[in-house]
């Protein structure tokens, strides 16, 4: 197999200086602005003395878990499945529209040697971006943030977790943005539905989750096995869970209000009257195990993905 070749080429034209900055500069910037905010702007703002009053586990508490759920939004979200719709859309259809894809069919080396080769080269350059990128937003944290050095090694802690579920997307949306570059000629077509996909899986089931719940048909016709937003969202559950790690309530209830894996219909749920105060942890909507969701994520994947090799192995290339 020859697929090596094709990758290191690939590798070659992917990392650049430009585009590997650039990524990080529209990761770090949300972290930045979230926590900016959060601290109050800075160490010794209104903000950052309301933070430094409040319990030391209370703290722990409220960075980690809004790092983990800025870490599902942002870091290990929007901006990496923006970037596999971008890079993986052009594999196929860039060297149509440019007209080299006769010269690259024409060489030793079999069609879906160059889906493999092109498709790992954007894993392994994915990969290390991702891993940066969660470096820069840790180091942006604690330089907005006063934490106490247990803190910081929490936040440390499941950085592993996350970088595994950042790969996780990057292999599910590079496969779907790879299938689709063989389906379409047109790069400006391709990338438009992949973005449109995106916002569909991050924003459109989101809304359309809360209308079926509302009618009393999501539970009734069991369309939570179609939801492939709550599928990510309890996919990323099970990276989270196995830190060790778990949120408060009001962070459950964010995940919950993005994804409908805790019950968080109502910000009222949050609240226990009975007991004057937070309960421990919302209720998790268990349709299925998070192994489940993983299984159905990476089924559609791969599925989309032979799709596309099956296609570019028909393509008529002129």
């Amino acid at each position: 197999m020859r697929f090596h070749v094709i990758a290191l080429k690939t590798m070659e034209d992917m990392f650049s200086l430009r585009r590997t900055l650039l990524f990080l500069i529209v990761i770090a910037i949300v972290p930045f602005l979230g926590f900016a905010s959060f601290a109050g702007g800075a160490p010794g703002g209104s903000g950052g003395d309301m933070f430094s009053s409040t319990t030391f586990a209370m703290q722990n508490q409220m960075v980690v878990g809004f790092f983990i759920v800025l870490a599902f939004m942002w870091i290990g979200g929007i901006p990496l499945v923006l970037l596999a719709s971008v890079t993986c859309g052009d594999f196929i259809s860039k060297e149509d529209q440019d007209g080299t894809l006769l010269l690259l069919v024409s060489k030793p080396v079999r069609r879906y040697e160059i889906i493999i080769g092109k498709f790992l080269a954007f894993m392994l350059n994915a990969m290390l971006l991702e891993a940066a990128a969660l470096l820069v937003s840790l180091l942006t944290i604690t330089s907005l943030m006063q934490i106490d050095v247990y803190i910081f090694n929490n936040l440390l802690s499941i950085l592993p977790y996350m970088f595994l579920y950042s790969v996780f997307v990057a292999f599910i949306f590079g496969c779907i943005a790879t299938s689709l570059s063989s389906l379409f000629k047109s790069r400006i077509k391709t990338i438009m539905i992949l973005v449109s996909i995106t916002i569909l899986i991050f924003f459109g089931f989101m809304v359309m989750r809360g209308w079926l719940i509302a009618f009393g048909a999501y539970e009734t016709y069991s369309l939570n096995y179609v939801d492939v937003n709550y599928h990510l969202g309890n996919s990323y559950l099970f990276f989270i869970d196995s830190s060790g790690f778990r949120m408060m309530p009001i962070y459950q209830g964010m995940m919950g209000g993005f994804t409908g894996t805790y019950d968080a219909a109502d910000i009222g749920k949050l609240f226990d009257r009975d007991m004057g105060a937070l309960p421990p942890s919302l209720e998790p909507k268990s349709y299925n195990t998070p192994a489940v969701s993983i299984l159905i994520w990476t089924c559609i994947a791969l599925l989309l993905l032979f799709a596309g090799m099956i296609k570019f192995e028909r393509k008529e290339v002129r």
